[in-house]
């Protein structure tokens, strides 16, 4: 039985250094997630549920990056924008999977069941502000990995904005305080940018300054984002319902964070390409190369777009 034992932990820590080893290399790992079968876009892909037959009548649309920030960072203004009846849809770019561990090295049947709970979590916060299940959906791209889905996360984005055709648009901002919110943002940005939306809205949720459940939540002032930023006064009434919208994400325990406030500020899109080089540089060498890779081909293409005079000059 010792030697058993003994055997077990030794495999046991094997199996973790491997895990260490392939954490360092993004591309390993979508190779793995797409022969697992867990990330095969778009019609494989763990949680996804998107709107295809859902087309315009869109106030608001928001896309977050998990279940939850919605809440955190949005509540208060998302029962508002309800009160007024207006039509909103909330889009989950990941599917929530990740915590305690990312899917693609889990059992298929545990990242199943944390997207499943997450979800039915998230249809029963939105439900108190009277946003429907049927109005609620996931991207399906893998929580902490959403890196890895640059461009087909930015061809789901694209073509949503454009079937559903919203008044108004919420996204994360970007400001280093998780890296599928920063990402989430980049790709939300550039492809307004690239469509020309300007009523573009970004929250801010939480930073190095400003942790989660700070009541006076700030924007972190950057040389590209100046822009005056709205801070939501919260009733007491208010932030009871904030509670019990964050009290039903209960594999999260984020009811704590109920006194969180809530700022926002419309997108300058022009300042996105100085916004991109002065934020993402705090990235680690795995994660840099893409975002580089993933701009530089969406900023080129806007380029191309919009200005082809300049670039046909230029190759002469």
């Amino acid at each position: 039985m010792a030697l058993l034992s003994l055997n077990n932990e030794f495999i046991k820590t094997c199996f973790y250094i491997l895990i260490q080893s392939i954490h360092k290399h993004e591309k390993l790992i979508k190779i793995i997630e797409y022969i697992r079968g867990l990330y095969r876009y778009p019609n494989k892909m763990l949680g996804r549920k998107v709107p295809y037959e859902h087309v315009g009548n869109t106030d608001v649309l928001v896309f977050a990056a998990h279940p939850d920030d919605e809440i955190l960072g949005l509540g208060t203004i998302l029962y508002r924008h309800s009160l007024n009846g207006e039509n909103i849809k909330v889009i989950f770019v990941t599917n929530g999977s990740g915590r305690g561990g990312e899917s693609w090295y889990l059992k298929t049947s545990e990242g199943i069941k944390k997207t499943n709970v997450r979800h039915l979590e998230a249809v029963q916060a939105l439900s108190h502000i009277n946003i429907s299940k049927e109005n609620i959906f996931c991207l399906g791209f893998p929580d902490g990995g959403s890196q890895r889905y640059l461009k087909k996360m930015s061809d789901d984005i694209l073509e949503l904005v454009q079937k559903l055709n919203p008044d108004r648009i919420y996204a994360h901002c970007i400001e280093g305080g998780h890296r599928d919110h920063d990402i989430t943002s980049l790709v939300v940005k550039s492809v307004c940018n690239k469509l020309g939306y300007s009523n573009l809205y970004e929250w801010t949720e939480y930073n190095y300054k400003h942790p989660l459940g700070s009541q006076e939540i700030k924007f972190l002032k950057t040389h590209s984002t100046q822009n005056n930023e709205i801070r939501i006064k919260i009733s007491e009434d208010e932030r009871s319902l904030k509670r019990k919208m964050l009290a039903c994400h209960n594999s999260q325990d984020v009811e704590q964070y109920f006194l969180q406030g809530e700022a926002i500020r419309q997108v300058d899109l022009s300042k996105l390409e100085i916004e991109i080089n002065e934020d993402f540089k705090r990235y680690n060498k795995r994660v840099l190369p893409l975002v580089k890779e993933f701009y530089k081909s969406v900023f080129m293409l806007y380029v191309w777009v919009n200005f082809p005079t300049v670039i046909l000059i230029k190759h002469l």
